[in-house]
């Protein structure tokens, strides 16, 4: 999808506030893991504070992974690849882009992709 001027600056704004949020959660999870170093005096403490910090890490990680998606979303919306599938090189459905601004994968690919034993698209290995 070759975007029009006035619609990739509008989708660019999205992306970028999107990147903004998701780096201001990032601070939140680096403020929050300084202040919970060290452990309790009990077993139920410390059972306590490892499983804050085991969710703690994979809400960072989950958030890490939306922040390289999006950036990414953004690297192929300034390189002219934007709204083509990753998989088959058509272009993404634009109601598909409007519900999930990042996606890399038509509805067919995405959907092949979901069923792979391996979890990808041979083409994106």
């Amino acid at each position: 999808m070759k975007a029009s001027p006035s619609s990739a600056t509008a989708i660019r704004r999205q992306i970028e506030a999107q990147i903004r949020q998701l780096e201001i959660d990032l601070s939140h999870f680096e403020a929050w893991s300084l202040a919970q170093l060290g452990f309790g005096h009990s077993l139920v403490d410390d059972a306590g504070v490892a499983f804050d910090q085991a969710t703690q890490l994979t809400l960072r990680q989950n958030t890490e992974r939306r922040l390289s998606q999006l950036q990414h979303a953004l690297q192929r919306l300034e390189t002219g690849f934007y709204g083509l599938c990753e998989g088959c090189g058509e272009t993404i459905d634009p109601e598909r882009l409007l519900a999930i601004i990042d996606a890399r994968l038509c509805v067919s690919c995405q959907r092949m992709q979901e069923r792979s034993p391996l979890g990808r698209l041979a083409a994106m290995a």
